[in-house]
């Protein structure tokens, strides 16, 4: 098994405070929560010098929609909505210790079958001093449930939150998501930001998304606190750079005084051309210069290249997830109006197209205007109440039962942890793709980023594994397929094993690919090569064979890859 490790070690001084802090707890005599289902006779709170009295078990209780629970509340409650169910709680309540608090759960919507509820059984509970977790199954069929806008909720904050004065806002790694009236929610990037520049005095910056018509037309709104300090800058700094294939004139850090222009070239490679320039994040084409003008904030610019003769116009379309009879990638003229369709997957829905540029399309077929940069389009897809024969997931290293699709999966990664598994080990959720792909859903890679120190990884056959980790930012992260057939060869003086993608390109995070080689030995030295669209190989990197006859090869993209030993 892989083991997934740390990126720093931790010194021995966070160790002896870890010893204190739990010492202080057990001092304090914090009470463990108390939680009851409404039907269950409330407890009488323990006088002072008594100790606490046995947390009353709700599991295996059927509750009905809009049923209060109660409980004794130490110290403020989190909660694991599960299968979209809402676990609400005043805002402005703030429970105290010893004092008695309630939540209400509202009507419940289950993905994997498509249902709404109004009764479900509260099949797992864990209830600490620091946390309440609860995991829902619903029991009787409600009504079915209006789906419209209700709010919009920031779940991860973004990388940076404080500015100078005139700085613009950065929304990289910010996740927004909408929840609706029937309780779906998903991850939204196509809403407004107001301000975007900042000034001394803004304390939040106003999220706005809407949906609808003009006539049916609903906006909501969320707050992100930002920070912004004085300061008379009379000079603001462009970062520069380019990706390989290529270079940008006066690369890294740049000091340019208020009020000047600055202008950079872009220069391909030979064999490279421009694939496209983004500008403070926004995608401005495959442009050979840009001109700053009248600099009064920070800002970058990046350049990144594709292989291919810059002689030619045409820029090429991926498409990633379609399963239409037939698959419109390939190069096309700027301009080009196509029709593309995502198709049908048994055991599938269809709930949009990605862009790699940022775009979003709701319907399955759609009419796609080829822009001046090569572009990625990604099929989005969620478990229907048909049986799944294309892409079955599955958990491997749980406690019984295991679980299956990547709705289930997303939701134990909400509160997933060691104590979880089968056997003793790292935190490391393992689960494997029988079906003809191995899609990687974006759900599960999202809640990683609401967790610290556990990662999942994904199994397709018997050569190779892919590990995502909840320490990097997967925010960028959309789903990819990572199916791919693996090659082997063996002559008296080396082994070699290929690792070749089904469709290879970005996957927008950083991931290890966990390769199996049978025929090495335990501390073995290993050499990875990158092929390239010619067939040519690079060596990439030397990596030494573990006591399971695996190595991990680090990567930002599925590029084919050979290793030799």
């Amino acid at each position: 098994m892989t083991r997934y490790r740390k990126n720093t070690e931790y010194p021995i001084y966070y160790t002896l405070a870890k010893i204190f802090v739990c010492i202080f707890l057990f001092l304090s005599g914090f009470e463990v929560l108390s939680v009851r289902a409404a039907e269950v006779p409330k407890a009488e709170e323990p006088a002072p010098d008594t100790p606490p009295k046995t947390e009353v078990s709700i599991l295996n209780s059927k509750i009905s929609a809009n049923t209060p629970i109660d409980y004794i509340a130490p110290i403020t409650i989190t909660y694991y909505d599960c299968y979209g169910t809402r676990i609400t709680q005043k805002k402005s309540e703030k429970p105290k210790q010893g004092e008695a608090h309630t939540i209400t759960i509202d009507e419940y919507y289950d993905p994997l079958t498509g249902g709404n509820y109004t009764e479900y059984e509260i099949t797992a509970y864990n209830a600490t001093a620091k946390s309440m977790k609860l995991s829902l199954k619903g029991v009787s069929s409600g009504p079915e449930l209006s789906h419209k806008l209700t709010e919009i909720v920031i779940k991860k904050a973004p990388n940076k939150t404080s500015y100078s004065d005139g700085e613009s806002f950065d929304r990289s790694g910010m996740i927004v998501s909408a929840f609706y009236s029937d309780n779906r929610w998903r991850n939204i990037t196509n809403y407004k930001i107001s301000p975007e520049k900042l000034s001394v005095g803004t304390d939040f910056v106003t999220i706005t998304f809407s949906e609808g018509t003009e006539k049916d037309k609903i906006t909501k709104t969320a707050k992100q606190h930002v920070t912004v300090h004085s300061g008379s800058n009379n000079s603001y700094v462009i970062t520069a750079n380019a990706a390989a294939g290529g270079s940008i004139s006066d690369s890294g850090n740049r000091s340019v005084k208020r009020g000047n222009s600055k202008t950079y070239t872009i220069k391909p490679s030979e064999g490279y051309r421009i694939n496209y320039v983004a500008v403070d994040g926004n995608n401005v084409g495959a442009v050979s210069s840009y001109t700053f003008h009248n600099v009064n904030e920070n800002h970058s610019i990046h350049a990144y290249f594709v292989s291919g003769s810059s002689e030619s116009t045409k820029k090429k379309l991926t498409i990633i997830g379609s399963f239409a009879l037939t698959n419109k990638s390939g190069s096309y003229d700027p301009g080009t109006k196509l029709t593309i369709d995502a198709g049908f997957v048994p055991g599938f829905a269809f709930t949009g197209w990605n862009s790699s540029d940022g775009n979003l399309y709701s319907q399955s077929s759609i009419s796609y205007v080829m822009p001046s940069y090569d572009v990625i389009l990604y099929a989005n897809w969620i478990p229907s109440n048909l049986p799944n024969i294309q892409n079955p997931i599955k958990t491997t290293n749980l406690k019984e039962p295991q679980l299956s699709g990547w709705t289930d999966i997303t939701n134990k990664l909400a509160f997933f942890n060691s104590q979880d598994l089968a056997q003793p080990g790292s935190p490391v959720l393992q689960v494997t793709a029988e079906g003809l792909q191995c899609y990687v859903d974006a759900a599960p890679i999202a809640m990683l980023n609401a967790r610290q120190g556990i990662a999942l990884e994904v199994s397709y056959g018997v050569d190779a594994s892919f590990i995502f980790y909840s320490d990097v930012d997967n925010s960028r992260f959309v789903g990819t397929d990572f199916s791919y057939a693996c090659n082997t060869d063996t002559n008296p003086f080396i082994h070699e094993k290929k690792i070749i993608f089904t469709q290879p390109g970005a996957i927008n995070t950083n991931i290890c690919i966990v390769v199996s080689l049978p025929d090495a030995q335990p501390g073995q030295l290993a050499y990875v090569y990158l092929i390239n669209e010619n067939n040519s190989e690079m060596i990439y990197l030397p990596v030494i064979v573990d006591t399971d006859k695996k190595i991990s090869i680090p990567v930002s993209a599925k590029v084919n890859l050979s290793i030799k030993y």
